[in-house]
């Protein structure tokens, strides 16, 4: 859990945490004060603004959570691979805001209240490169997922097919026997196979 400081968020239990294309692999609670210069923030949007090193940003809205008879507001953040999409430093950026009027079309306005939170950028771990020159793929999590895929698709199809065979198999007996001995059948069973020897 990570806790606010007035506007400060300390993210040093974040800082090793994440590792790239990670999806919804951590969630991290976030305990915010719920009066902020006499303004209630559990009528406020809190959003998480994600930007990495190459000026890539991302973001999501936090559920928020608390009380009336409690002073502080938890934040949940369920961490997306929106925001592990590359390596190396991610900039992160805690705002919450409120319109007056709920009913403001907020493509048109300004929130009329802006307040943000400062929190130390964390790191994205690399995932370690192999020297197997096996697959031409650079993402390495991809071409694991697609093989996994194929081979459950495969796994599918011969179960199917095992199916269609076990099938055939109890509508269709096979009987092996002399031409005379087929010959003195009245009638032929039209479900069997009828396998003829000169013996």
């Amino acid at each position: 859990m990570l806790k606010a400081i007035g506007k400060f968020i300390d993210t040093l239990p974040l800082k090793h945490l994440l590792s790239l294309e990670e999806s919804q692999a951590d969630t991290v609670i976030i305990e915010v004060d719920r009066y902020y210069n006499h303004h209630d923030l559990m009528n406020f949007v809190f959003v998480m603004r994600g930007v990495t090193e190459s000026g890539t940003e991302t973001q999501t809205e936090l559920a928020a959570s608390g009380f009336a008879d409690e002073d502080t507001i938890r934040l949940t953040w369920n961490i997306s691979s929106l925001f592990t999409t590359e390596p190396g430093t991610l900039f992160l950026d805690l705002l919450a805001y409120q319109y007056e009027d709920p009913e403001t079309d907020a493509s048109q306005n300004p929130p009329d209240y802006i307040l943000r939170y400062q929190l130390p950028p964390v790191q994205i771990r690399d995932i370690p490169k192999g020297t197997s020159e096996a697959t031409d793929q650079d993402n390495y999590t991809a071409f694991w997922i697609q093989v996994k895929t194929a081979l459950s698709n495969l796994q599918t199809a011969v179960a199917a097919q095992s199916a269609q065979i076990q099938e055939l198999q109890n509508r269709i007996s096979i009987l092996v026997m002399t031409k005379a001995e087929y010959d003195e059948l009245d009638p032929p069973d039209p479900n069997t196979l009828y396998v003829l020897t000169d013996a």
